[in-house]
């Protein structure tokens, strides 16, 4: 499918909530470098355009500073999925957004069970271990590092925690939507919404 014909998808599924309920708090979980921050902005975009409230916000906005990040070490699988957020203050901020109309809040281990109950549409981008890996470095590399760093750190932190989350907590099992993203121009929705 076209990007757009996803969007419009998306849009509509979320619009139908909001008819029966204010605020709609939307997850857009997925591996790193799947296309979460993407996605939101775009259905940020389409959503205002329809004469909605909507406010993103990211799970990186909620980071431990880097002393508690890192104690169990800098390229620890189990340290980056346990330490790395601030769960009970999203929790917090989830607990006091009664507005806007939509809220379109994007990262990855978003499906938690700590935070699961708090979102009302459930968006997971699927991409491999492979594509992840590849746009992480270009986007990545000397942000966090020269690109064997920037790898390290994809393949001994990231990565596996992202297999922990999975192991643990199973977040296709939790969406209402599964977007195959590899092809980002041409997305593919493998569960949930349709054509309708």
């Amino acid at each position: 499918m076209e990007r757009e014909e996803l969007l419009n998808l998306l849009v509509k599924e979320i619009e139908g909530r909001t008819r029966n309920q204010s605020p709609v708090r939307v997850a857009i979980d997925g591996r790193c470098a799947a296309g979460k921050t993407l996605l939101a902005r775009e259905l940020g975009a389409a959503l205002s355009a329809s004469n909605l409230e909507v406010v993103c916000r990211t799970v990186d906005d909620f980071h431990h500073p880097p002393e508690r990040r890192y104690r169990q070490g800098e390229y620890s699988a189990r340290g980056y999925y346990e330490d790395a957020y601030d769960y009970p203050a999203v929790v917090d901020f989830l607990r006091g957004s009664a507005g806007p109309t939509i809220l379109l809040f994007e990262g990855i281990f978003l499906f938690r069970r700590e935070l699961n109950a708090y979102w009302d549409f459930r968006i997971l981008l699927d991409v491999d271990a492979e594509t992840s890996l590849s746009r992480a470095l270009e986007r990545d590399t000397n942000l966090i590092g020269p690109a064997d760093v920037a790898r390290r750190k994809y393949e001994e932190r990231y990565e596996p925690a992202w297999q922990i989350y999975v192991n643990e907590e199973h977040p296709e099992a939790k969406a209402d939507v599964i977007v195959d993203n590899r092809d980002v121009d041409h997305p593919r929705i493998s569960f949930g919404v349709t054509h309708s």
